[in-house]
């Protein structure tokens, strides 16, 4: 339930189909549940997570889903509620299912989420099974898209402590090019062969990457981020990343940007940064 202020703060909004924001989570849960430090900070608890997509639906925004908005960012005809939104997750986190999925349910919204399929793979205990995320697809309400292989760490690629960086994103050390090259994309492949071997009617229509990073905001190689979005963009209709504008348009080029919400989040920032392109 909303109080009178947050009703205030969340009153409707007039209609507007000109451009559909973009909301990006990752767990659901509590700090205390999440085995990383770092992973806690960028996790929701449940209650603040409901409150808010209470707070999303009051203003008159509805979900819709990838192929609305793929067709949108087309510049085809499409149906599109008074004020779209469209729902993303990272990960595959179980807690992002069981602390997101009853909300999702109670206000008849619906959410993509980008799988880490290495970890899911690999049988992490914090992620979601390959038959849990094929309940999820069932249910509806959640759609499966690819987030990383086992690319989802950050690799040394110099000779100093602090020479990490984002496994698609830079060159090992002493690593060539086109040794790069056949690592990441061998990666990626792997993952969306996964997908594609667990999940029934798997269809890849985006990615996005770890980190939001394709190399754009930083790599040892001025060759990556190009080469790499290139790559995706042969593959995949639509890439997200986090430091584009989360307000798609028709026509949008790629990639597209997402408002990242996190624990340090307040309603009223959410809230701007909804409503203030």
């Amino acid at each position: 339930m909303l109080n009178e202020q947050e009703k205030g703060v969340w009153a409707p909004l007039p209609a507007d189909r000109s451009e559909i924001p973009v909301l990006l989570y990752h767990g659901i849960a509590q700090e205390h549940e999440f085995a990383n430090a770092g992973d806690a900070a960028y996790g929701v608890a449940p209650e603040d997570f409901a409150k808010q997509l209470t707070m999303i639906a009051h203003a008159g925004y509805q979900t819709v889903g990838l192929p609305t908005f793929l067709r949108f960012v087309q510049g085809k005809p499409v149906e599109l509620p008074p004020r779209p939104l469209l729902l993303t997750f990272d990960d595959a986190r179980a807690d992002s299912w069981t602390g997101a999925d009853a909300t999702l349910k109670k206000l008849g919204f619906d959410a993509v989420m980008f799988v880490d399929a290495g970890r899911v793979e690999d049988g992490d205990p914090e992620y979601l099974t390959w038959k849990e995320l094929e309940t999820m697809q069932k249910s509806g309400r959640w759609r499966l898209e690819l987030h990383s292989g086992r690319g989802h760490v950050r690799i040394q690629w110099g000779s100093k402590p602090d020479d990490v960086g984002a496994f698609y994103a830079y060159k090992e050390q002493g690593e060539s090019f086109s040794g790069w090259e056949n690592r990441a994309f061998s990666d990626l492949s792997w993952g969306r062969q996964q997908l594609a071997r667990h999940i029934p009617d798997y269809e890849p229509l985006a990615f996005a990457p770890p980190y939001g990073t394709y190399g754009q905001d930083g790599t040892n190689d001025d060759r990556i981020p190009s080469t790499l979005l290139g790559w995706l963009e042969e593959r995949y209709r639509l890439i997200f990343t986090q430091d584009e504008s989360p307000f798609a348009k028709a026509g949008a080029a790629q990639p597209i940007g997402r408002i990242q919400v996190t624990r340090a989040m307040s309603g009223g920032e959410l809230h701007t940064a909804l409503t203030s392109p």
